[in-house]
């Protein structure tokens, strides 16, 4: 059975300490069954999907910057865009998937730092 990496969820406690009235509609781990499907980081655990509720202090462009700023972070998607940090020149780039990542962004971490458990950028905020 494929274990909820470490870093994602201290990743999504780290937000809701935060933000705890916000909205988790769309926050996850585990890929469903879709995901088992294609190609997806959600299948090792080592992705996490946070929900865009800006209303209760978790606006995704926002922390999408932040989450680049983390050295366990590979990629985010967020609102059709997608940012590399292996083609970091390159910007944030349209992205092509089937979802756009409109309700939330996606979050992949390298799997060698999956077990990491150290406080991620948005840890120290006051909203």
């Amino acid at each position: 059975m494929v274990q909820a990496s470490v870093a994602c969820k201290k990743a999504l406690a780290d937000v809701t300490a935060v933000c705890p009235g916000r909205d988790r509609s769309y926050d996850g781990i585990i890929g469903d069954d879709a995901h088992q499907k294609r190609k997806s980081d959600h299948n090792s655990g080592n992705a996490f999907d946070l929900t865009h509720d800006p209303e209760h202090g978790v606006d995704c462009h926002f922390f999408a910057q932040l989450a680049l700023l983390d050295y366990r972070v590979t990629y985010v998607i967020w609102n059709k865009k997608i940012y590399n940090k292996a083609a970091a020149a390159k910007g944030w780039l349209p992205y092509k998937g089937t979802n756009g990542h409109t309700h939330h962004m996606h979050v992949s971490i390298k799997d060698t730092l999956r077990c990491v458990a150290s406080p991620w950028p948005w840890a120290s905020l006051e909203l």
